[in-house]
């Protein structure tokens, strides 16, 4: 990842809401997990959906992303 794409990065951390999901887990919290519109799904977290709040972030606005719990699902592009 260059500079540019760090700084990208960086910036959607403060906007994103992951923290705020009834989805998100105390797993998630432990690893510092968020983006995973970007990053992809969890790798080491389980749980069960219990609502999604994807269609209301401001990162998935910005990216013009359409899909939702990427945490469970994955990227865009692994949801296709």
């Amino acid at each position: 990842m260059d500079e540019k794409e760090r700084a990208m990065m960086e910036e959607n951390k403060k906007k994103c809401i992951c923290g705020s999901c009834p989805s998100y887990t105390e797993c998630m919290r432990a690893g510092a997990e968020l983006l995973f519109c970007v990053t992809g799904r969890s790798k080491d977290c389980k749980f069960d959906p219990k609502g999604c709040l994807c269609p209301a972030c401001p990162v998935t606005k910005v990216l013009g992303l359409k899909k939702a719990y990427y945490c469970i699902r994955g990227t865009e592009q692994e949801q296709k």
